[in-house]
């Protein structure tokens, strides 16, 4: 019988977007005088061969003279032809050199981008002063787009969620409960495919962690806070008294301010679900029970080491969910151990946050 040969850890996590290279923010980018963003958005739309209508939004800052955006959209397979052309005409003129983001699944953009001789991360940076715009006016075009998707009547039914996703049951999805105490710092990520599944993963500076795999189409917004909600879970159930929860998630983060300030249930907001929100701040109040809670942002992909092992687990898993166990279960189980060797030296109790609702 032929034997089973192991997938590659190159394999499992991706060798463009994934890799921290491509998305390290380095103080040349910074310094750089022009700074882009551009996000790509899609939709459902019956009149194209392919079903999907494209658009971009390109966000331009060189200075407070010279900022502005850009937008289009396109019934093409692959819109980054179109949009790489629509970024160099945007470009026009402006200061170099440019810096551009782009987002974490827009790699074949970003490659374009990088071989033209511009600086580039693969996923959109807080530091770069054109990213918030372009987050913010991708939201209002593809809200614009969907509307008017339903107006010409574009929309196709909802399909049957039929895609077929290897059992994960045997993947490294439990912490190791191996300490307790009164303080512990916890890093949390998720990852979707945004189709039919996603991976929750959280890391505690004690060298627990937790990693959750399941069936879903939730945004990773969504994910990202259910994952805040497994650490405030688990650091009740171990008994600490001050948990400290990063997250590098804007939008769960956000989430999170909407909720703690009263903000209305029982509808979607920003694409993250009543139940996922309801569930956090059950959490939350159960957690302030018995100690002091906060929750705030850490820089993704900046050298912390719990953020950095969230990150890689919570992909990894996702990854892993795609190949036959007997392929990636000695890949994934190998990588896990390193990373928990990495961080079994208690790292430094740091940070701030949302502190509990009347606390000092």
């Amino acid at each position: 019988m032929a034997q089973n040969k192991a997938v590659k850890l190159s394999t499992l996590m991706g060798k463009s977007s994934r890799t921290y290279q491509s998305r390290q923010v380095t103080d040349a980018m910074v310094a750089a005088p022009t700074h882009v963003a551009i996000a790509i958005w899609d939709i459902s739309w019956k009149g194209t061969a392919h079903g999907k209508l494209y658009g971009w939004v390109i966000a331009v800052d060189a200075g407070p003279q010279k900022r502005f955006v850009r937008t289009g959209q396109t019934s093409a397979a692959n819109p980054h032809p179109e949009a790489f052309a629509a970024f160099r005409a945007a470009i026009r003129g402006c200061p170099t050199p440019v810096w551009v983001v782009v987002g974490r699944r827009q790699a074949a953009l970003g490659t374009r981008i990088r071989k033209a001789g511009f600086l580039v991360t693969g996923s959109f940076a807080e530091e770069n002063r054109a990213s918030k715009r372009a987050s913010d006016m991708r939201k209002i075009h593809e809200v614009r787009a969907v509307r008017k998707s339903r107006k010409e009547g574009q929309q196709p039914q909802k399909r049957a969620s039929t895609v077929e996703a290897q059992p994960t049951h045997w993947l490294p999805n439990r912490s190791r409960f191996s300490g307790s105490g009164h303080h512990v710092r916890i890093a949390t990520d998720a990852s979707s495919d945004t189709v039919s599944k996603g991976t929750m993963c959280f890391v505690a500076n004690n060298g627990d962690y937790q990693l959750r795999t399941r069936m879903t189409t939730a945004s990773t917004d969504e994910l990202e806070l259910e994952t805040i909600t497994l650490a405030l879970k688990y650091a009740r159930k171990q008994g600490f008294t001050r948990a400290i929860i990063e997250s590098d998630s804007v939008g769960a983060l956000e989430a999170i301010d909407h909720i703690l300030e009263g903000g209305r249930a029982g509808k979607r907001w920003r694409g993250v679900s009543a139940g996922a929100r309801s569930r956090f701040l059950q959490a939350w109040k159960d957690f302030h029970r018995q100690g002091q809670a906060s929750i705030g942002r850490v820089m993704g992909h900046s050298g912390d080491p719990l953020n950095h092992a969230a990150d890689r687990i919570a992909y990894l898993g996702l990854r892993a969910s795609s190949h036959p166990e007997k392929e990636s279960a000695p890949t994934v189980w190998a990588e896990v151990r390193d990373i928990s060797r990495q961080l079994a030296k208690p790292a430094k109790q740091a940070g701030s946050g949302r502190a509990a609702p009347g606390s000092g």
